[in-house]
């Protein structure tokens, strides 16, 4: 359990309703290894792959929806909470998985319905900064049990909200923080907000999930020794107030136990010193005492408070692109704080400063990594570090830029490629299945891109599926079908499916007159009533259920979309991204634990502990599935760089100037 407090406090933590957090190692190589002898292993064997549940308890005090009392008096019925929840109610997040990111609460392109109809979405990090525009905060005067989840139209049942004061990925410099205020930016400028100030933010808001503040230096490296101690002892004062139970309720005077925040992630302070981060590490573990101790009870370190450890990436990265002088704004057609500059530093070094951090600490607790720039580099982290959650920016970044993504984890076998799968006994053959071999352009580095640019005029005529490694429903149904009475058990599985509302677009419930004509050539029931065609009954439901799902939408029809400046075109493209993200994590899992078998696991351990063996013994075949996606896929991202580009040239081809601009380009054309 990471809260000490969670089972002391259970009752009295009801009329809050602040959820209570648990995370379990289910495959750990070091862990596995470390269970099988009672001799010290060495600090390496912290790290490696590993594979945990991220479980999430909120307790609801009435049987049914929550009633709260709106302005008026009557009573409001809260929407958001499951018309039929039980007393506890559990959100499991298998790791390594990823969380997705927001803009003032919004997902990038997402509507409300879109965050709540796909299955990729589970996790979602608000930075508080956005709402500090204005005094007090809307988020703060919400009404109801689940504030911030009703506010921003998330479901408690399904989503889990972390909330923190800076955007990770916003690396600007800002006016330095002071020993009692962080620096935050809003669209009206620079707010100084105190402790005291982000305290009753978060009792206000009731997430499930509170950052410490933490003094992070926007400036080019070097930090001077001075501004490095400082950060850390303003970091690691203020975590220790945070985590203090503080005055709530009509007596203000007497804190309650349940003012104080239970699920408490810590952002690992010291920057690119490695010497620092360990200094830091070891301040949450070392004994408290004093009055210190007195005003922390019963926890007897830091760490006891904390639920989680942060790792933000972007800082490390644009610090030193400011040292190096490179321009990390040089191109902000998509994002002011691109998670992708050219010149990021080397993996290596970015997982050597994540494991001095996490040398000294317990490691029964998730590891949170913000910044990551491409998928190539979380395997990375994973294999390296034991890296546990993740961001969804990049993937997100890419549907603003029109990148439809298409790869999969771990990468098919040669000649079992997922062409080969998808051609089932008897299947027709899918329309422009030639075109390539179901992935990216081939580079001239032999090696496929990770997407596919749709912005580009070579899909123009392109009515193949956005993902050529994943197979949409209604194909898959269709091939089955036809391909029943030949297929038998021991033939291929069929390709995995992607679910997002681009691949599998579910069957409409309800019919949209725009106008008379539609009225004159709409069939009232062809569609079928919930997912069943029109003439079928309950016997067949199960059988013809994925049949009422649409035909995927085509690279061109996206294309086209890309090109006329319609928003769904980018609505699409992040549902599909998340899809292909989620999948590429459940690869992941999937393959640390079905590669690894444990007697593997038990050999492995006692070679080390006997000293006959190494630490390359456990997860060596994960490593050689990350190997291979590096030599399947392009990690130099300049497919990435294209999409901006083409980006940039539809963005000024309308809008105002653009006949000057077209003037300016014909010139040099006729000269």
């Amino acid at each position: 359990m990471l809260s000490p407090e969670s089972n002391k406090h259970s009752e009295s933590n009801l009329d809050m309703r602040i959820p209570t957090l648990s995370f379990a190692l289910a495959y750990s190589a070091t862990r596995a290894a470390a269970s099988t002898s009672t001799l010290s292993l060495p600090s390496s064997s912290k790290f490696g792959p590993r594979v945990g549940n991220f479980v999430l308890s909120r307790r609801y005090p009435y049987p049914n929806a929550d009633v709260d009392a709106g302005s008026d008096g009557n009573a409001v019925l809260d929407t958001t909470l499951p018309s039929h929840s039980d007393s506890e109610h559990l959100i499991d997040l298998d790791t390594p998985n990823f969380l997705s990111n927001t803009s003032r609460g919004v997902v990038p392109h997402f509507s409300r319905d879109h965050c709540n109809s796909t299955r990729a979405l589970r996790w979602v990090h608000i930075p508080f900064e956005s709402f500090l525009n204005h005094v007090p905060p809307i988020p703060t005067l919400q009404p109801g049990s689940q504030p911030l989840h009703t506010f921003l139209g998330f479901r408690p049942d399904r989503h889990i909200l972390s909330l923190a004061l800076r955007d990770p990925f916003d690396t600007r410099e800002m006016p330095p923080n002071g020993n009692a205020h962080v620096s935050a930016n809003c669209s009206r400028g620079v707010r100084k907000v105190t402790l005291a100030d982000w305290h009753k933010y978060t009792v206000s808001t009731r997430p499930d999930i509170v950052f410490a503040l933490s003094d992070t230096p926007h400036t080019a490296l070097p930090h001077s020794q001075k501004r490095i101690t400082k950060s850390i002892e303003r970091s690691t004062s203020w975590l220790s107030e945070f985590l203090r139970p503080q005055p709530h309720g009509k007596d203000e005077s007497t804190p309650s136990p349940s003012a104080r925040p239970l699920n408490v992630f810590v952002q690992m302070a010291g920057g690119s010193s490695a010497p620092a981060r360990e200094v830091f590490a070891r301040g949450l573990v070392e004994r408290l005492d004093g009055r210190e101790a007195d005003a922390l009870k019963p926890f007897q370190c830091l760490d006891d408070g904390v639920a989680g450890y942060a790792f933000d990436l972007a800082p490390l990265r644009a610090s030193s692109s400011k040292a190096t002088g490179a321009d990390i704004d040089a191109d902000t057609s998509v994002r002011e704080s691109s998670p992708l500059p050219i010149n990021a530093p080397s993996p290596p070094a970015i997982s050597s400063l994540l494991r001095s951090s996490l040398t000294c600490l317990p490691s029964a607790k998730p590891r949170l990594v913000t910044g990551a720039s491409s998928p190539h580099q979380v395997l990375e982290l994973i294999r390296d570090v034991g890296m546990d959650v993740f961001d969804s920016c990049w993937a997100v970044d890419a549907a603003s830029a029109g990148i439809a993504l298409d790869f999969i984890f771990p990468v098919p076998a040669s000649g079992q490629g997922v062409d080969d799968v998808n051609n089932l006994s008897g299947a027709e053959e899918r329309v422009n299945d030639g075109m390539s071999a179901g992935d990216g352009r081939i580079r001239e580095n032999g090696k496929r891109d990770l997407g596919h640019n749709l912005y580009d005029v070579r899909y123009t005529r392109d009515f193949g599926r956005l993902a050529r490694c994943f197979a949409a429903a209604s194909e898959i149904d269709i091939n089955i079908d036809k391909a029943t009475a030949t297929h038998s058990p021991s033939s291929s599985s069929p390709p995995p499916i992607c679910p997002c509302i681009a691949c599998s677009p579910p069957p409409s419930l309800s019919h949209i007159l725009h106008s008379t004509l539609d009225t004159q050539s709409y069939v009232p029931g062809a569609e079928g009533i919930l997912g069943r065609p029109q003439g079928g009954n309950d016997s067949d439901s199960g059988l013809h259920s994925q049949r009422c799902i649409q035909a995927p939408f085509s690279r061109a029809y996206l294309h086209h979309l890309l090109h006329t400046h319609e928003m769904s075109a980018h609505a699409l493209l992040v549902a599909h991204n998340l899809s292909v993200l989620d999948a590429f994590f459940a690869g992941i899992r999937r393959t640390v634990v079905r590669e690894q078998s444990f007697l593997d696991v038990q050999e492995s351990a006692s070679a080390i502990v006997q000293g006959t063996g190494t630490r390359s013994d456990i997860g060596c075949r994960f490593e050689e599935e990350v190997v291979r996606f590096g030599q399947a896929y392009d990690g130099s991202m300049m497919l990435f760089e294209e999409a901006k580009g083409a980006w940039s040239d539809v963005d000024k081809a309308r809008g105002k100037g653009r006949l000057a601009r077209e003037k300016e380009k014909e010139t040099p054309e006729e000269a």
